[in-house]
């Protein structure tokens, strides 16, 4: 499927969200939800974002990699023989139902044994015992790297639901994940009559997806680094991706412990790492680039936690020497603080302790800020941004003058 429109991770999580709330629908309907799949370069992300709404949404998960499944009884289940039992209601009906018969010895005594048998097929030990109101999304990881019966057997459960014996929990959303069937991956090829029981959305890497994600979790330095250089980064070079987020998440961990990357002798530890980090990478691209942005100083700039919690007086210096140089104003430095302060706050709010006045107070220091720290599409885009998100926690900046005036909200 390799060509099809592609749009960014931020972009799918909106409709992600939606197709989940339409399947929750089609579920209370009697009917099948919509299989979806998420198909991208390897590293982009994939998984990352399914776990992220899952986990947003209180859905039960459940991941199987199929590229390191060997039998299909692992996703399906083992055949086992089974027993029709019968049974009474309270109202006088008569019920039947298939059990394994290696438990008939723990059927209850007013049910009866028959003689009629079948092969069924074993709930597989992955499948969810308890129910969840919320939902289940069953992840089908690098669904294209197993072999044609592990496909026939997925046709199954999204055509169904079910697989002869068993089905899914009610309210389980199937999602897959794939690389580009582009000769690039080592994939299987999926035919029309596949591609048409799902749908499939081609992702594409936008390295503020990233940044946003990496927020709390790596090395503020090396979220600048990525936001300053991402299409040397993460380009493609002569039609092949060398680095993905991935990867360089990897690296940002690896390097984590470098308190000083100034020095000579970190920064040659440095541009040793990479090279394992980025075997692909033959030019050592990002170790080089590396070298010019800590030449340049952009390691030392004043990170987003600073910017929102220290004090003004020393955080309106700080911010200040970092866009300005020479008496000129950089955009792009600029852009990637305002970035990384719109993503710490967005951070910062979901922390059980954080306080509203923190953030209204210091967007208001901005704002009435003498000097001119960022641009105004800066200003509103970030200010908006938390407004709209946390309407109830930036009250305070409905009633003033400055803000109001600019049209901000």
């Amino acid at each position: 499927m390799a060509n099809m429109n592609e749009m960014t991770i931020g972009e799918f999580t909106d409709v992600f969200n939606y197709l989940l709330d339409n399947n929750m629908e089609i579920c209370e309907a009697g009917d099948t939800p919509i299989a979806v799949c998420i198909e991208g370069a390897a590293g982009i992300g994939k998984t990352s974002l399914v776990k992220q709404v899952a986990e947003k949404r209180g859905m039960t998960m459940c991941t199987l990699c199929l590229s390191q499944l060997e039998e299909v009884g692992d996703i399906v289940g083992f055949p086992q023989k089974e027993v029709m039992l019968q049974y009474k209601t309270k109202d006088g009906a008569t019920k039947t139902v298939w059990w394994p018969e290696s438990n008939l010895s723990r059927v209850p005594i007013n049910v009866t044994v028959t003689n009629n048998t079948r092969m069924g097929y074993a709930p597989p030990a992955w499948l969810p015992k308890e129910e969840n109101n919320n939902g289940v999304i069953l992840l089908l990881d690098d669904f294209t790297r197993g072999n044609s019966l592990f496909q026939q057997a997925i046709m199954e459960l999204i055509n169904t639901g079910s697989y002869i014996s068993w089905q899914l929990p009610k309210k389980t959303c199937i999602v897959l994940t794939s690389n580009p069937d582009d000769g690039e991956y080592n994939v299987e090829s999926l035919d029309s009559a596949q591609k048409t029981r799902m749908v499939t959305f081609g992702i594409k890497l936008d390295v503020k997806d990233w940044a946003k994600w990496a927020e709390g979790k790596v090395d503020g330095r090396a979220v600048n680094f990525a936001l300053l250089y991402g299409n040397e980064i993460f380009g493609k070079h002569n039609g092949v991706q060398t680095v993905n987020p991935r990867a360089y998440t990897t690296f940002c961990k690896a390097i984590r412990g470098i308190k000083n990357w100034s020095s000579d002798d970190a920064l040659g530890l440095i541009l040793n790492i990479s090279k394992g980090c980025f075997l692909d990478d033959k030019n050592n691209t990002v170790g080089t680039l590396f070298t010019t942005f800590i030449s340049q100083k952009l390691d030392k700039l004043v990170q987003p936690e600073q910017m929102l919690k220290d004090k003004w007086e020393e955080v309106e210096e700080k911010i200040y020497n970092c866009v300005y140089e020479d008496g000129r104003f950089r955009t792009d430095v600029a852009s990637i603080l305002a970035l990384r302060l719109l993503n710490y706050t967005i951070f910062y709010f979901s922390q059980k302790d954080s306080k509203s006045d923190v953030v209204q107070n210091r967007i208001l220091d901005i704002v009435n800020n003498q000097r001119k720290l960022f641009s105004d599409d800066l200003l509103f885009h970030y200010i908006k941004t938390i407004v709209n998100k946390f309407p109830t926690r930036t009250n305070k900046l409905l009633l003033n003058n400055k803000i109001r005036k600019k049209g901000i909200i």
